[in-house]
């Protein structure tokens, strides 16, 4: 595949998501910042020493910014959240562990800035500054 035709995220109803077997591709940002965060059990002892374990997995939150983006991708990726899929199966390139995995997740806030808005029909000719966030759930899948 070459990168035009891969896209950045992939994303279903069930687990077995993959680069051709989807409900939605999503394509590159323009930024994309991947963040993992790891929740963890710590104190410290009598002698102040950090005393610690992770809890549960590494949780991953992948940032997806575009400073342009065409209406129709915009709408079909938000058509399909709006029809009920607020959690769904990702399949993302892990950054922390260099392949590709599939997880369940959640969409975070959404938020675009319509541009050349036809004062006629409302409908804007692209989308500035538009972003969403997927949070993984966590858990097994």
């Amino acid at each position: 595949m070459s990168f035009i035709e891969t896209g950045f995220l992939y994303l279903g109803d069930g687990p077995d998501v993959t680069e051709t077997h989807y409900a939605v591709k999503v394509p590159y940002p323009d930024k994309g910042p991947f963040a993992t965060s790891r929740m963890v059990d710590a104190a410290r002892n009598a002698e102040g020493e950090l005393v610690g374990r992770m809890v549960g997995r590494s949780l991953d939150k992948q940032e997806l910014r575009w400073d342009s983006i065409p209406c129709e991708d915009w709408w079909r990726m938000n058509r399909w959240f709006e029809a009920g899929h607020f959690s769904f199966y990702c399949r993302y390139f892990s950054h922390n562990v260099g392949r590709w995995q599939t997880r369940r997740f959640y969409l975070g806030d959404v938020k675009c800035e319509p541009d050349l808005v036809d004062p006629g029909t409302g409908r804007p000719a692209f989308y500035r500054s538009a972003a969403f966030s997927v949070i993984d759930c966590g858990g097994e899948g």
